[in-house]
């Protein structure tokens, strides 16, 4: 047991990552891996320019590794600038702009000394093992303003001529990089940005598509009870006066005034019965439509016919309930509905939130409860799924 125990314990802070990744959302999943790829780029070049060089040239001495710590404080203004820049991250971090600011001023008084180095009154002061590693100073100057600096600036393809330019007077190979470092990066935020609003349309269309629903129930209240409700307020007001005055009409208008009030109570339950009364099939086609459109894939197991005509109507409900908690509060990509005489079950992926107030299932579970059915709601990870257990299992 103590074994066990301790295994467990040690394995707790190595699975503590995963799990954490698999229960982010894709847009957030993407922005870290975009993320640690461009920080994880300038810290694998660096770390390579350098010790490459320095083994080569035998220079691993006092100046080596003053310009070695010079590169990695620029390294990690670099990375902190990735860390919290609102185009590589899904939600809100810091302000970016202290960090930015400092790291880019750092790294440009890096190169300035480099250029300064070339003067030709300190010609004697370099010794010729020591020219590679300067070298490899300035290279990381120029790449770390081309991958954390320039993709942000103003006028940045001006900046990418002057660093290619600076770049040719180490290596010609060394020309290119930073039209394709500012590239990737550019081309990395394109991507993310492409995703943000393609999140943010498709909870539009989530919340559109209820709007437009509440919007016909309203609709269709105002159109069968405005004009009653208006008759009613003159009749009343015509029933005051007349109370007034001892009219032997007050009778007749108060008459009318309760069959008025009947007429918009009958409407009124017309209205509400035709907006609750749904059909089954009907609604597994819509969710099918409806999580198509927000590009979920439904897979239906089952056909409403399994399902008794005495609970179908509820079961309706839950299709209907069940399609707008996923569009609502899910980053789901497939969806199954599962339908026998037994259950009705809808699950989802795409979950990574904890099961809170779900206000219509919640009123759902109710209506269940009142008609002897029972209505379960769990999650496992990402997956979610509600359960309705019938009463009339196995009856047609």
């Amino acid at each position: 047991m103590t074994k066990k125990s301790g295994l467990s314990f040690l394995a707790t802070p190595v699975m503590v990552p995963f799990k954490t990744w698999r229960g982010l959302p894709s847009l957030a999943k993407y922005t870290l891996y975009t993320r640690v790829s461009l920080q994880s780029t300038p810290v694998v070049l660096l770390c390579a320019y350098f010790f490459a060089v320095a083994a080569n040239t035998g220079g691993f001495n006092l100046s080596f590794w003053v310009m070695f710590l010079g590169a990695v404080v620029m390294l990690v203004f670099a990375v902190l600038v990735y860390e919290f820049h609102p185009s590589l991250n899904s939600r809100p971090r810091r302000n970016v702009q202290p960090f930015f600011i400092t790291g880019l001023v750092l790294t440009l008084l890096g190169l300035v000394s480099y250029l300064v180095m070339l003067l030709p009154a300190l010609n004697g002061y370099i010794s010729e093992s020591m020219r590679p590693i300067v070298l490899v100073f300035a290279v990381s100057c120029v790449l770390l303003l081309a991958i954390a600096y320039v993709p942000w600036m103003n006028y940045r393809w001006l900046w990418v001529i002057a660093l290619s330019a600076l770049s040719l007077c180490a290596s010609t190979l060394f020309v290119i990089m930073p039209v394709l470092m500012v590239g990737t990066v550019r081309l990395s935020v394109w991507t993310i940005d492409v995703m943000k609003e393609v999140e943010r349309s498709r909870e539009l269309e989530a919340s559109l598509r209820v709007t437009e629903e509440r919007l016909r129930f309203a609709q269709e209240l105002h159109d069968t009870l405005g004009q009653h409700l208006a008759a009613m307020s003159v009749k009343s007001e015509l029933a005051i006066a007349l109370a007034k005055r001892g009219d032997d009409r007050l009778e007749n208008e108060l008459r009318e005034l309760q069959k008025l009030t009947r007429t918009s109570m009958s409407e009124m339950r017309e209205v509400v019965s035709g907006y609750r009364s749904i059909n089954l099939a009907t609604e597994i086609e819509g969710a099918r439509s409806l999580l198509a459109d927000a590009r979920i894939q439904l897979s239906v197991n089952g056909t409403s016919t399994g399902i008794s005509p005495a609970d179908r109507e509820m079961c309706a409900w839950l299709v209907r309930e069940a399609t707008t908690n996923i569009l609502r509060h899910s980053d789901a990509t497939t969806a199954t509905l599962t339908l026998n005489s037994k259950e009705v079950r809808m699950d989802n992926n795409g979950v990574h939130q904890d099961i809170g107030k779900l206000s219509g299932l919640s009123a759902l579970r109710a209506r269940a409860e009142a008609a002897g059915m029972t209505l379960m709601v769990s999650r496992n990870g990402t997956q979610f799924s509600v359960t309705m257990l019938l009463n009339h299992a196995g009856e047609e």
